[in-house]
């Protein structure tokens, strides 16, 4: 191959590893958001008993309410 096939060649393999990269992190940020869907409706679940019109005894992120049931 000639000097600029090779070049050529390199600068692909380059972006295809940015690329891959790049798709991990957002990987991993689905994953994260995933996780906090998933906690947000166990809280929800907890609070499904109780009664609706009572303040909420959780926070969105699942900490407890300071004061609260």
């Amino acid at each position: 191959m000639n000097e600029q096939a090779v070049s050529l060649l390199q600068q692909i393999l380059h972006q295809q590893q940015e690329q891959t990269k790049l798709m991990r992190t957002q990987n991993n940020l689905l994953q994260a958001i995933s996780d906090q869907n998933l906690t947000l409706i166990d809280a929800l679940a907890d609070e499904a008993d109780d009664d609706p019109d009572s303040p909420p005894a959780h926070y969105l992120d699942g900490t407890p309410v300071q004061g609260g049931l």
